[in-house]
């Protein structure tokens, strides 16, 4: 298990360069991504849940003009080992629900990381450089090496203290919250939808519509 959490780490951290970096070809967005990652993990199921919630819960922040959102992307490469892993010691939903709530602060990590990025990796271009049309493929050369060290020490660093964390929390969870955690792919699809439908609305419209989730989804918990 061990080789296969290294071997998600490392394609992780390559595919996270699609999200800004290089290709930008959507194989970074969670819904594609975990799925990847839970077939090199050996449980696509777990991978599928983690993206499709993960996808939904930030559908309203897509990456406009000059703002950038909290990153999915890193949290779906973080999360999904943490669920595949939890899974040997509590129901797949359980799993996913916990390394979901433990990888939303993950998010902001991601973000950091991206911005730092770009700051760093545009000081390579130097006011006054000569020759730059000669030079500048050995620069993205740079740029995309040192991204990919940058996000895998990152990723590598996160995904072992959100496993550590899981393995530590799993087994002293009541069941009550176990419970609890197995509605969270649930709640996190449908808060996605509800933003997505209510961006527009004012704020009294957009309040009954959260209102609305989640009596949907305390229907749910109670018919299931």
């Amino acid at each position: 298990m061990i080789t296969a959490v290294i071997a998600s780490i490392l394609v992780g951290s390559l595919i996270w360069l699609d999200r800004a970096f290089v290709f930008q070809s959507m194989i970074s967005r969670p819904v594609v991504l975990s799925p990847l990652l839970g077939i090199i993990l050996g449980n696509v199921q777990a991978g599928l849940l983690v993206g499709a919630s993960l996808e939904l819960l930030w559908l309203n922040a897509p990456p406009v003009g000059a703002y950038l959102p909290n990153d999915e992307t890193f949290s779906a490469i973080v999360a999904t080992p943490a669920a595949v892993l939890a899974c040997s010691s509590m129901s797949e939903m359980s799993a996913v629900g916990l390394a979901l709530v433990l990888s939303v602060p993950f998010s902001l990590l991601g973000r950091a990381l991206d911005m730092h990025l770009r700051t760093i990796n545009q000081e390579l271009l130097q006011d006054g450089m000569v020759n730059v049309e000669k030079k500048i493929v050995f620069i993205m050369k740079k740029a995309l090496a040192r991204s990919y060290l940058y996000a895998l020490i990152s990723i590598g660093a996160s995904v072992a203290l959100l496993s550590a964390a899981v393995h530590m929390v799993s087994s002293v969870l009541p069941g009550f919250l176990l419970s609890a955690l197995s509605y969270v792919p649930l709640i996190s699809i449908i808060i996605g939808l509800a933003g997505l439908t209510s961006k527009d609305l004012p704020g009294w419209p957009r309040a009954g519509v959260f209102v609305l989730g989640m009596a949907v989804v305390l229907m749910l918990t109670w018919i299931i």
